[in-house]
């Protein structure tokens, strides 16, 4: 999809947010590439309930994310204890080389590239994309913990 060409032709970032990830997904191996060239930097944040409660075998936890994408950085929703409902990330967008970002209702899962109705937006605005990346970077510690593998 042109989603995954963007991707893999990514120069220096990557940065993804979703509810959930699976491996059947598309851009599970266009982010591979991406984060095992050099100069490229990934980003992923994910949400904690989806990856991590209810293990299956279709779908990785954050530890297994960040475990098969070395070269990442990977972001899962912390616990909080005071926070009723918990912290929960439901984004979906990709910023590519803080240039391009993919706004979108889908997940990232293969029933959502292949049988869902879904919506997404493709914006080149470099300062547009540069205030969600920053605003992302502010939530981590906050709302954020870091997965390391």
């Amino acid at each position: 999809s042109a989603r995954d060409v963007l991707v893999r032709g990514a120069q220096s970032s990557v940065i993804c947010s979703t509810f959930n990830f699976q491996r059947s997904s598309a851009l599970w191996d266009a982010l591979a590439a991406a984060s095992a060239r050099t100069g490229v930097n990934v980003k992923i944040y994910i949400d904690t309930v989806a990856a991590d409660e209810n293990p299956a075998s279709w779908k990785p936890t954050t530890l297994e994310i960040a475990a098969e994408f070395p070269g990442a950085l990977v972001y899962r929703t912390k616990r909080i204890e005071m926070a009723k409902p918990l912290v929960r990330n439901h984004s979906k967008f990709i910023a590519v080389d803080h240039r391009i970002i993919l706004v979108t209702s889908a997940n990232f899962s293969a029933s959502a590239e292949k049988a869902n109705v879904e919506l997404g937006l493709k914006v080149d605005d470099p300062p547009l994309v540069r205030s969600i990346e920053r605003q992302m970077s502010e939530f981590e510690g906050l709302l954020y913990e870091r997965v390391e593998p």
